[in-house]
């Protein structure tokens, strides 16, 4: 495989996951619910739960003996009915006690409802209307009601017409532990770490022993050696990294900040504040053309702009640490850090939201050089990029132009001092890793306190897990030798080309489209690459780097640098070239599957191929609802609304007719509302505009799964369905969720299967769910679009 590096990252392991603002309960302010309304909903949701409940029970008179049916209710009413209804609420356990919202959130929580709605509070469904408040006299709404009622169905977790995903997954989800210095757990995530554990069994043949200079176990063992190191990691600390410090304090101007730039690109690989690289042409997916980004926050936009007051002061905390590691005092410090947030803050006003960071329309912004350079008046940007060692070309794509645009209003001397601290902190951050225990105790109190997560990596996972996120092509080579079958990939194979038989008819028959886009559909579905396992070819820029143990006069960070002077010559080699569209975008080690939109192909790596996911032994449905699910959810990326916009051969094209797209549009914004608003955790709704895409993925996957099994001679729903669930148990702290609601495409796991299956007639059928169901969705208010 020639891995085509476009673009040079620091392969250190770095922190991973960010923190979200709190999401609350939402509903309409002009949608409130009457106390017969109230009354009548719970009746029906708690008929499973306490059968011989009566509207009476739950309602109850006033002094005038009258019932007040048309009154208004407010929350804490609404809880204290609730109660009534359902009766003993039982005591969250597993997930739901990891998820639940603990009462001591909340400080405006009354004095009789601290007693009277204790075990309601205990259970965790109540979420506030905005950070620490609960708001118990304003009136509750009925979609506050229904989601209180569905937080109670996942509570018992008893009833799979009521809430699917809890009923299915009950037992898995009262087990599952959140390994130490992990943010989930479940069905996927463990099969990472069982990944993993494979790729150290691999590793932990090499560690310590001595092979043949220049070989792939000879590279992996030094490298290995050299992270593991601790003593002299800690012994040289940032020594390596201090003249570049210096030099920053050393500039007074942006002349020199660029001068700086020019030195630490050359020599530490970081373009700290701009730079040129490459990538592939989207309107010419074989080209390679020039792309010009500018720094970025760290944090999502969302959370720069509305995180909460815990998020932000551990954010800034974390800064404020790395640069007194620096060796700033902690007084200048915590000053640097205030002004660098207050840069991030600034620009993430200004730069995309996270829903268009697929849309081609939005970043296929082209630019010539004389017009960055009227952007960046102050800038010497012929030295910028001569910096890259690319060659000039006319076109040079911007992806955010809002955010480059914020960036160079800001760019200069008035700001010196805090474009100064936000250099200092690229080095900090960048390569920090590769330094003493300190920056990796720092990263783990970040992850601690804005994460929620508990414990950490232990030395050695942490060693080991370096080395295959920096050398993947050749874990990624002995893992496929090791744990990959011929049976496995024939079997998958073949199970594609079943699932692109039933898409075809599937287009073949769509209503909304004319035969002349369904033609072309076609067209790009058939000419679908598939990639199962691994690639046939092996090939790493690594080939070219030098690696030294400690004991040979190598270190972590110098072989960082070996490595990343060497993916540099690759990349700066495929200026002038074709594409080469064989290569793969995933690892054989690595748990997940993907669609490229430029090379329309999919890739399902070797690790993801194994039970549950998948089992060669395994009924053909029960594999349906696993692996069968994931490649139909891949396939219709091809035709989600990011992917839509590409043609069959990879280019950003329009290959619809004006009536077919303006239909197609209008069921994305069907998608869209099915999903705003509905939460898989308590308190957290999910956007239904940023989750666009997978959500569209989602639905086109299991429709035709479903027709898949419906042509056999014997179809087994039940199996399928419950198969598709159980691959989706998962379970990770709230403050992950809400990151996850503000910054991921996709939806919440539950809603991966309890707001999927419910857009098929199938799954009512089989399972009898009712109007009364909690998983009912009525016919006319199904979503389907392939």
């Amino acid at each position: 495989m020639k891995k085509k590096m476009i673009s040079i990252a620091l392969c250190l392991l770095m922190l991973a996951n960010m923190p979200a603002v709190l999401a609350q309960d939402n509903g309409s302010s002009n949608d409130y619910a009457s106390r017969g309304e109230v009354a009548q909903m719970l009746l029906t949701a708690a008929d499973d739960y306490n059968p011989d409940v009566m509207k009476e029970d739950i309602i109850k008179g006033y002094e005038d003996g009258q019932l007040h049916e048309d009154w208004s209710v407010t929350r804490a009413e609404a809880l204290v009915m609730l109660k009534r209804a359902f009766g003993e609420l039982p005591e969250p356990t597993g997930y739901n006690k990891t998820v639940a919202l603990p009462a001591e959130s909340f400080s405006d929580i009354p004095e009789w409802a601290k007693t009277e709605l204790s075990d309601v509070f205990d259970a965790g469904i109540v979420a506030g209307t905005s950070e620490g408040i609960f708001s118990p006299d304003e009136s509750v709404t009925k979609k506050q009601m229904e989601l209180f009622i569905e937080r109670v169905y996942s509570l018992f977790g008893t009833n799979l017409k009521d809430d699917f995903y809890a009923a299915v997954n009950k037992d898995t989800l009262n087990s599952l532990e959140i390994q130490p210095g992990r943010v989930m757990s479940g069905t996927l995530y463990d099969l990472q770490d069982k990944s993993t554990e494979d790729v150290n069994t691999i590793l932990a043949e090499m560690i310590g022993k001595t092979f043949e200079k220049g070989t792939k176990e000879q590279k992996i063992a030094d490298f290995y050696q050299s992270v593991a190191d601790m003593d002299s990691r800690n012994k040289e600390g940032i020594e390596p990294i201090k003249p570049y410090l210096e030099l920053i304090d050393s500039a007074q101007n942006i002349n020199d900040l660029i001068k700086v730039q020019s030195t630490v690109s050359k020599d530490l690989f970081v373009a700290q504040f701009m730079g040129f690289g490459l990538t592939v042409d989207l309107k010419d997916s074989n080209s390679y053309m020039l792309v010009f980004s500018v720094s970025s926050p760290t944090l999502p936009k969302d959370t720069c702009l509305n995180g909460t007051e815990q998020q932000i002061n551990a954010y800034l905390e974390y800064i404020k640490t790395l640069y007194m590691l620096g060796g700033e005092t902690e007084e200048d410090a915590a000053k640097k850090a205030n002004q660098y947030f207050e840069m991030e803050k600034l620009m993430a006003q200004s730069m995309l939201d996270a829903a268009d960071s697929g849309n081609v329309d939005k970043v296929y912004n082209i630019y010539t050089m004389d017009e960055i350079k009227a952007m960046f008046p102050e800038v010497d940007m012929d030295t910028v990029f001569a910096d890259s060692g690319l060659k000039l070309e006319d076109d040079i794509i911007i992806g955010d132009t809002g955010l480059t645009k914020a960036y160079a209003e800001y760019f200069n001397n008035d700001n010196i001092d805090t474009l100064k601290a936000a250099a200092k902190l690229s080095l900090l951050q960048g390569w920090g890793g590769a330094f003493n225990q300190e920056f990796i105790d720092a990263s783990d109190k970040f992850n601690q306190d804005f994460m929620g997560v508990s414990g950490s990596y232990t030395p050695e996972e942490r060693a080991l897990l370096t080395v295959q996120n920096t050398m993947p092509d050749y874990i990624g080579e002995l893992y496929a030798e090791r744990y990959f079958t011929q049976e496995a990939k024939q079997d998958v194979e073949k199970m594609v080309q079943d699932i692109i038989a039933v898409y075809r008819n599937r287009i073949q028959n769509l209503t909304w489209m004319s035969d002349t886009t369904k033609e072309k559909a076609l067209k790009k579905l058939e000419t679908m690459n598939i990639k199962i396992g691994y690639p046939d070819e092996w090939e790493t820029a690594i080939d070219n780097a030098e690696i030294k143990s400690t004991t040979d006069g190598g270190s972590y960070f110098t072989n960082m640098l070996s490595i990343l002077a060497a993916q540099k010559e690759e990349a700066l080699s495929l200026q002038g070239t074709a594409v080469d569209k064989t290569q793969w975008m995933m690892y054989p080690f690595t748990v997940n599957a993907c669609y490229s939109a430029t090379q329309n192909d999919i890739t399902f790596p070797a690790a993801i191929l194994q039970a549950p996911m998948y089992d060669v032994n395994a009924s053909y449905e029960q594999n349906l609802g696993g692996i069968g699910y994931i490649i139909a959810h891949e396939i219709t990326h091809a035709f989600d609304n990011n992917g839509a916009k590409f043609d069959e051969n990879g280019n950003a094209a329009d290959w619809w007719t004006e009536e077919d797209y303006a239909a197609f549009h209008a069921l994305c914004e069907d998608m869209i509302a099915f999903y705003d608003g509905e939460e898989g955790i308590p308190g957290i709704p999910m956007n239904g505009t940023l989750t666009l895409s997978e959500n569209v993925a989602d639905n086109g996957a299991v429709a035709c799964i479903t027709e898949i099994v419906a042509g056999l001679e014997n179809p087994d729903f039940e199996t399928l369905y419950k198969s598709m669930a159980n691959c989706w148990a998962s379970v990770a702290n709230r403050a992950y969720y809400q990151y996850a609601a503000q910054a991921d495409v996709h939806s919440t796991d539950k809603l991966r299967v309890n707001r999927v299956l419910v857009n098929c007639d199938e799954f009512f059928e089989t399972f009898n769910i009712g109007e009364t169901d909690g998983m009912w969705v009525a016919p006319e208010d199904r979503v389907k679009i392939w």
